[in-house]
């Protein structure tokens, strides 16, 4: 599938591998992290190839480049565990801060605060299903302000709280364990990183 695709054959081949990456969560990280990349990629091919959208002749703001989108969020990525401006990922690539945080909301149907948010919480969710941190450290490693910042946002993000969220999903994998006679395959198990639906408005010009 190197070849570029157009219009609505998009639509099933991203689905289908949402799909597959959606099973492959509680068993094959890596696979599940594979798929989910080519989606990103084929959907981020398919805006950057869409025509730009109708805009002011005076301000008319077109969606980021494909080099600026993955500047934008390598650097999301490397620097979680500290506070992320809007200003700064503007400057990463040369663009005003207004400007960025339209081209932003164009390319990935969110505002860059929301990106960041969700991106944190799915670091947040490997690190409780891969380590015994506690919270605050999970909390301190994601970014988060402190525990208490963390918690509100991730109840409000998932619908629970964060070590409910992890107790749950470790009973329900080792259920098997019980069920099976010993039939695990002794994979690690880890929740891929993604983007959740409700992602929260921003609420000042840093992400933080």
């Amino acid at each position: 599938m190197n070849e570029p695709m157009k219009g609505d054959a998009i639509v099933p081949v991203v689905s289908s591998l949402l799909q597959r990456a959606r099973l492959a969560l509680d068993g094959d990280a890596p696979a599940a992290r594979r798929q989910i990349q080519r989606a990103l990629e084929l959907l981020l091919d398919a805006e950057f190839r869409r025509p730009a959208p109708a805009a002011s002749a005076h301000h008319p703001v077109h969606g980021l480049a494909p080099w600026q989108a993955r500047r934008v969020i390598d650097h999301i990525q490397a620097h979680l565990e500290t506070p992320i401006r809007v200003e700064d990922m503007a400057r990463l690539i040369r663009l005003s801060t207004s400007y960025f945080s339209r081209a932003f909301r164009l390319s990935f149907s969110m505002a860059p605060h929301a990106y960041v948010i969700a991106l944190r919480l799915a670091r947040a969710r490997e690190l409780l299903l891969g380590s015994d941190e506690q919270m605050t450290q999970i909390a301190t490693a994601c970014g988060f302000a402190d525990q208490a910042h963390f918690s509100r946002v991730f109840h409000r993000e998932m619908g629970c709280a964060p070590g409910r969220w992890r107790r749950e999903r470790r009973s329900r994998s080792a259920l098997p364990l019980v069920l099976g006679g010993g039939s695990h395959t002794g994979a690690t198990t880890h929740e891929m990183p993604g983007l959740h639906a409700s992602a929260p408005h921003p609420e000042h010009s840093a992400a933080s």
